[in-house]
């Protein structure tokens, strides 16, 4: 390992600094191997990266000139932790980039950032998730724009990389209306810039489209509205001539998810009108506004949401016609997959209308038994939720054999499946009374999935990420060995 012979290297020098003169280690036999740790995706390997970065300093400060971190050092341990994954690592890289520029600061002109620098730790907040990640990513932003205000010259260089990359941690920040804010100040920010001579930073169409997912994901009751502001706006832009900011399939598919989101009335007739505009402007020969699947099963969804009459049989309508596109064309973009059913059946399963309660409850084991009958796609563990759920709000109390007997046959196709979990198991209490629950499950209603035999559960993922990292304290230890 190069780490080990570099510590080895290290401590016959310390041994025996005139018999072994020529393994004095500098900051290129360092940097060569802390720029190994950033590459290796190893567990622990950022963490590996910055003990040595530290070890350098402290042996340089004990009487080794010729190693010293530089900006090179300092960005390898930074896209380390950018690259690692694990929680808290993005603030870590975060934090080394504040000791870079305050090192700087104050004369260390080795530690000068760069457009690299800068880009590995935007692309850490921006993924992260985590809280206030994407001011903090906005904060380097800046920096990156007033360094280059200051100084000028190429080291230092936003783009609308970075830019997007910003936009993108707004949207997915979770932070409701004020990240959507946020995320069209940004597009205007960079168009004042661009406008100013800045080539380097024109909004473009994933610029928009992040703009319009931060609306869609907003929350608030503008946002539907705000967003087909923007995509009309983008539109004529496009018209105009700006072939930088072409609508795509994204962009629509983003603006009926938002209609979806909203559950407004005359939301779902809008998001289907969107897709009947989607399909005419691919008809008529461009295939950027190609309708796909995802299209059709938010429009569903947006019916799912809607609460109006009728939206079961429209929702089931979308899926025939989805179904007939594909069995005649052949066309897998368009082909219905299991959340396009689950649309449909969660749509029959929160109708609210008396009148349609009967239809629905048909439309939605037909759905169910179509997707069960499919050779490549099958019922997932929500598959299970909603069809309970169905049972739960369309099969009268009063019929209570009938509603244990379609609980019945719906759980034991999720225990063959491999799909029981704790929400399939709620909502089965739901649906049953507690002396049917224990006759299906075999416990009492307090059981957990991972109580049940696994093989009930073995297609359901339990999602846990491994967190923190696999700190290596050698390096650490021999620095300060070396400082007493």
């Amino acid at each position: 390992r190069a780490d080990a012979l570099l510590a080895n290297m290290v401590q016959l020098h310390q041994s025996d600094p005139v018999r072994h003169a020529d393994l004095r280690p500098n900051t290129y036999v360092f940097n060569t191997v802390i720029n190994a740790w950033a590459k290796s995706k190893e567990r622990g390997a950022a963490a590996k990266a910055e003990e040595m970065l530290v070890a350098m300093d402290r042996l340089h400060a004990s009487g080794f000139p010729g190693l010293k971190p530089d900006a090179f050092t300092y960005t390898a341990v930074i896209d380390a932790y950018a690259k690692s994954g694990y929680r808290g690592a993005a603030s870590r890289a975060d934090l080394l980039l504040d000791q870079m520029e305050a090192k700087y600061a104050a004369g260390d002109v080795d530690l000068k950032p760069n457009t690299f620098t800068y880009n590995a730790v935007i692309n850490a907040l921006a993924k992260s998730g985590e809280h206030g990640a994407a001011a903090r990513a906005e904060r380097v932003l800046h920096n990156m724009v007033n360094r280059l205000r200051t100084n000028g010259g190429n080291d230092v260089k936003p783009t609308t990389i970075n830019f997007n990359t910003v936009l993108d941690a707004w949207a997915k920040s979770g932070e409701g209306e004020a990240a959507a804010e946020r995320a069209e100040a940004i597009l205007e920010w960079m168009d004042r810039l661009n406008k100013a001579g800045n080539s380097d930073v024109k909004p473009d169409t994933i610029t928009f489209n992040a703009v319009i997912d931060a609306w869609a994901r907003s929350g608030c009751k503008r946002g539907p509205q705000r967003a087909e502001q923007i995509l009309n706006h983008m539109d004529e832009l496009y018209q105009g001539g700006n072939m930088d900011v072409k609508p795509d399939t994204y962009t629509y598919n983003t603006l009926i998810n938002a209609l979806a989101k909203s559950g407004d009335g005359g939301a779902a007739s809008r998001a289907e009108e969107i897709l009947v505009i989607m399909e005419a402007r691919f008809q008529a020969g461009d295939k950027s506004f190609k309708p796909n699947t995802r299209s059709h099963t938010s429009v569903i969804d947006a019916w799912a949401k809607s609460g109006e009459q009728g939206a079961a049989l429209r929702a089931e309508q979308i899926l025939e016609n989805l179904k007939a596109l594909y069995e005649r064309t052949g066309d897998p973009e368009i082909k219905p997959n299991v959340y396009t059913a689950n649309a449909v059946m969660n749509a029959c399963a929160f109708s609210k209308h008396e009148e349609d309660r009967d239809e629905a409850l048909a439309m939605a084991f037909r759905t169910f038994e179509w997707l069960d009958s499919q050779k490549d796609i099958k019922p997932d563990a929500y598959t299970f939720t909603i069809m309970l759920s169905v049972c739960t709000n369309l099969i009268p109390k009063e019929e209570s054999a009938v509603r244990f007997e379609h609980a019945k046959i719906l759980f034991q196709k999720c225990c063959d499946s491999g799909h029981v979990n704790d929400h399939v198991l709620w909502k089965l209490k739901i649906a049953v009374n507690e002396m049917e629950y224990h006759k299906l499950v075999g416990y009492g209603v307090e059981t957990k999935a991972a109580d049940l035999p696994a093989s009930w559960s073995r297609l359901v993922s339990n999602n846990k990420k491994s967190g923190g990292d696999n700190r290596n304290n050698n390096w650490s230890r021999r620095g300060k060995k070396h400082s007493m």
